[in-house]
């Protein structure tokens, strides 16, 4: 038995392409078709059925790889269950989401009805047993004239969606016969392969976990978990690491095993999400970090898990790093250590000359103004050992509302004298009247300074030094632009610019303003400090400061 083609349908295709009506006797999903493709302008005497091009189909052919090496098994059992008419002319096909040809068996007798990357979605193919099968998510059939284009009513057509883990959509199995009935069992078929499709699809997949979570070879630890945290899967680097055989593993939670989280990033159940944890070793050995990655698991990954966690051993690499860190630290005592020798050596050697002509000078007077120079240099190291102190210390600072374009003022004044020796102009543009800022004052006027005294540097034979103010309400924030028209920094310093190892002041220079204008801005005012340059035409550092919304900074500087 066959399922007939009703030829009545031709004449009713003929009347809803001349009136663009659908006459009774036609099935509700092609009626329905119709006026679709017609809405869409498709002409049904013209098809125009879209060809993938072939880097774009070759792409996706390489997705689809392994599903077609297991469809097309079932795609010949089709084919060679409607052959049995004896008929020439039938074809089975493999389509992805969109409805674009995968893989087409067709009968070697006739000639190809469809070829691969044609797309038989409706919208390209008109009514099809494809399309219909993507559209409604079952079992299709698309006899003669049902079809939307003429030129394929020679074809009875029936197609199901499968859909399969892991693709992104169905993918759909399909049929077609030229010139002929479809076989009435056929349908029943298609249903029982795309069944059977989907079982060899899910065994893959789970054989791809477990061969990936068990794989000898593998030298990270992989453990798949259930929705407890239990361990229901491990490989043997897990057992290595833990040192436990797997029995012992198997059924224990992370925690039980003696797995401690140092720090968690995210939640464990989102893909990609990282976290260090200490595993101790037993003996009393180093404990050992590892860095886990967790990624959830589809239905079809191991019995009974739900994520699966892969360790990756960083226990030397925060080695290094804490001794690269202690080094660092090294390295800025010995230049703060370098800088207070520096600023401490000239005043103690005025005090002790000082104090030895106070000593020699018999009268009164004169003795007691030498007292004074000597309690002013005092006052003066004493206040340097403050600030010393503030900049290594800055997140213990006392902080207040700041009128930050007063505070650039009065640093500008110090540099009034510099800028007619050294022939550099400077000014500063922007609001007159801006938001507070919370900070400390006597901090971020040595950042400025720093800043300003560096361009100058930066300009030996002048140049144009440009302070900017501007106020970001969307970002709640003070952007200061401190831009000159010098050297630049060179490529070989950007890297390493707000790190303390950067100087250009020679073998005295000990390369901490920077770093502590760095430690300044972020640390003590919670902002963001970076830099623009480019050698031979300047450099802008830009200064970000959150503000105090509604505090107005010119009546706190009063």
């Amino acid at each position: 038995m066959a399922i007939d083609l009703n030829p009545g349908l031709e004449h009713a295709w003929d009347h809803f392409v001349r009136a663009g009506t659908v006459p009774r006797g036609v099935r509700r999903p092609i009626a329905s078709s119709w006026l679709r493709c017609r809405q869409m302008g498709l002409d049904p005497l013209e098809p125009r059925v879209q060809q993938l091009p072939p880097a774009e189909f070759q792409r996706r052919l390489a997705v689809y790889r392994p599903l077609l090496d297991m469809a097309r098994p079932f795609l010949q059992q089709l084919v060679a269950w409607q052959q049995r008419t004896g008929m020439p002319g039938v074809l089975a096909v493999l389509a992805d989401s969109e409805g674009v040809v995968l893989e087409v068996v067709a009968d070697p007798r006739g000639r190809p009805l469809l070829v691969p990357g044609q797309r038989l979605a409706e919208e390209s193919a008109g009514t099809s047993a494809v399309g219909l099968a993507l559209l409604q998510g079952r079992l299709a059939r698309v006899l003669a004239a049902e079809h939307y284009y003429r030129a394929f009513h020679p074809l009875a057509c029936a197609a199901v969606p499968v859909t399969l883990a892991g693709l992104g959509g169905p993918v759909v199995l399909g049929v077609a016969a030229r010139d002929q009935a479809l076989d009435e069992c056929l349908p029943g078929l298609l249903a029982q392969s795309a069944a059977a499709l989907a079982r060899v699809w899910h065994g893959y997949r789970r054989s791809l976990r477990q061969q990936a979570l068990l794989a000898a070879r593998s030298p990270w630890p992989l453990v798949a978990v259930d929705e407890e945290g239990r361990v229901v899967e491990c490989n043997p680097a897990s057992e290595r690491e833990l040192a436990l055989p797997r029995d012992k593993i198997i059924g224990r939670s992370l925690a039980e095993l003696g797995v401690q989280e140092l720090l968690t990033s995210g939640e464990h159940g989102a893909e990609g999400s990282q976290h260090p944890l200490l595993l101790p070793r037993p003996g009393g050995g180093e404990a050992q970090v590892f860095l886990a990655e967790s990624a959830p698991l589809d239905d079809d990954g191991v019995a009974g898990a739900v994520r699966v966690i892969a360790g990756v051993n960083i226990t030397g690499y925060r080695r290094r790093e804490e001794h690269a860190e202690h080094q660092q630290r090294l390295a800025l005592v010995e230049r703060l250590a370098s800088l207070a020798v520096h600023e401490i050596r000239n005043p103690l050697a005025a005090i002790r000359v000082t104090a030895e002509l106070a000593a020699m000078t018999p009268h009164g007077e004169r003795r007691t103004a030498l007292m004074q120079q000597i309690i002013a240099s005092i006052d003066e190291l004493e206040g340097f050992l403050d600030e010393l102190l503030a900049l290594a210390r800055p997140e213990q600072m006392t902080r207040s509302p700041i009128d930050v374009r007063h505070l650039i003022q009065r640093v500008v004044q110090l540099f009034e004298p510099q800028t007619r020796s050294s022939r550099v102009v400077l000014k500063v543009r922007g609001l007159k009247q801006v938001p507070a800022v919370l900070g400390n004052e006597q901090l971020l006027r040595h950042a400025f300074i720093n800043l300003i005294r560096n361009a100058f540097q930066a300009m030996p034979h002048g140049g144009a030094l440009t302070i900017r103010l501007q106020h970001r309400p969307a970002r709640g924030c003070l952007l200061i632009r401190v831009s000159d028209t010098g050297t630049g920094i060179p490529a070989a310093y950007q890297r390493r610019l707000f790190t303390g190892a950067v100087t250009t002041k020679g073998p005295y220079g000990v390369g901490l303003g920077l770093l502590f204008t760095h430690r300044i801005i972020t640390e003590t005012h919670c902002g963001r400090i970076w830099f623009r340059t480019r050698e031979g035409a300047g450099t802008t550092f830009y200064i970000q400061l959150p503000v105090l919304e509604g505090v107005d900074a010119t009546s706190q500087a009063m």
